[in-house]
């Protein structure tokens, strides 16, 4: 069995709850309130800065240059700032308005974590923290699209988007080099890249229940109540 098949059996209960949460089953039928969508492209924006940071910090570490390459580069073939910035004008969504929002707590966990995998845990575990992202996203769209959807445009731009053929090639070759990573490791790089790739499988289910509830830190909060008082 590939090691990323028994990750994604491993998983299963959490990313069915990922599959099946409020935000994308909303986004889905198109009672998403238009609220949390912005708020999801503000935050992503932010994680993704962190995400593709990421991919070339774990490159520039990896031994075997193909794998390097290949990091690298998937950065390059679909950045999704740059892929997505029709939806960004849709929303009139602008680089300011994103910069003056904080990254909420449960992203800067999710971002600290990944960083943590690579920079404690090491190369492997670095890179199979970011796969859950690739995946989820792939497997959860394409299937939404396969059974038809009606919801608003916008939301059916982003669908499109996730569940595209060219997306969906990034994750498989993220898949492929997964499991080139976890074959060339030891048992102990291994079970590192399990914990990885669950820990981030968990956060990717926070992530999209922080979205719906428009998460703030607890003293920012505060200071909307009181101005609402």
């Amino acid at each position: 069995m590939k090691f990323t098949t028994q990750l994604r059996q491993e998983n299963d209960s959490v990313w069915q709850q990922i599959f099946n949460c409020p935000f994308i089953t909303k986004l889905t039928d198109g009672t998403l309130a238009p609220e949390a969508f912005r708020y999801y492209f503000i935050q992503d924006n932010k994680y993704c800065v962190a995400f593709y940071d990421l991919h070339q910090k774990i490159a520039a570490k990896m031994t075997n240059q193909d794998h390097a390459y290949l990091l690298t580069h998937l950065v390059d073939l679909c950045n999704e700032i740059s892929e997505r910035s029709p939806i960004y004008d849709e929303l009139k969504l602008t680089q300011a308005e994103i910069d003056s929002v904080p990254v909420a707590p449960t992203a800067y966990a999710y971002i600290t974590n990944m960083y943590y995998q690579f920079e404690q845990q090491g190369v492997e575990a670095g890179e199979a923290s970011l796969v859950p992202c690739y995946w989820t996203y792939t497997e959860m769209f394409r299937e939404i699209a396969k059974h038809g959807f009606s919801t608003k445009p916008v939301y059916k731009d982003f669908i499109d988007f996730c569940a595209s053929e060219e997306f969906g090639s990034l994750n498989q070759k993220m898949l492929d080099l997964t499991d080139e990573l976890a074959e060339n490791t030891t048992d102990e790089g291994r079970e590192k890249m399990r914990l990885a790739f669950q820990y981030s499988s968990e956060y990717e289910l926070q992530y999209w229940d922080m979205c719906v509830k428009h998460e703030q830190w607890l003293l920012d909060q505060e200071g909307v109540d009181t101005l609402a008082r």
